[in-house]
């Protein structure tokens, strides 16, 4: 997995269990998966599928939009995953994360995350079935009309 996508799984469960907030970005769905780890009074952990942003900056603005009781964040992991969902819990990337939200002790991030993974496989899905179709994508070449 690691040569065919240039990927780097040690980099990445590395970030995964210590940085503070990172996206976990699928171009193929132009969604994310972003993890918030930090903690306010009276809330947890936000874990979100959200729309991929154009850049870092701008996913710092919209975590600042919604948790605006939170200290402003100035580092965000930026992961991009260019394969299959299924291949992070595969990989065990997705167990790390779990493991570690779990560890936070706030059940509300349990659950999001666990419902975030269904959303992105139900995303999937419909990008799959959406390929299959030819719905949103165009042939740039096709097969030479049969000489009559």
């Amino acid at each position: 997995m690691n040569a065919d996508y240039g990927l780097d799984l040690a980099a990445v469960m590395h970030h995964v269990q210590n940085a503070k907030i990172f996206s976990i970005f699928f171009p193929a769905l132009r969604k994310a998966l972003v993890v918030d780890m930090r903690q306010g009074a009276e809330e947890g952990p936000m874990i979100r599928v959200l729309p991929m942003a154009r850049s870092p900056h701008e996913r710092l603005r919209g975590l600042k939009r919604l948790r605006p009781h939170l200290p402003r964040a100035t580092e965000i992991v930026a992961i991009p995953w260019p394969i299959y969902v299924e291949n992070l819990v595969r990989s065990g990337v997705w167990d790390k994360m779990a493991t570690r939200i779990a560890d936070s002790g706030y059940e509300d991030a349990v659950r999001s995350l666990n419902s975030s993974l269904q959303e992105l496989r139900r995303l999937e899905r419909q990008e799959l079935a959406a390929l299959i179709r030819g719905d949103q994508y165009e042939t740039i070449w096709s097969k030479d009309e049969p000489a009559e």
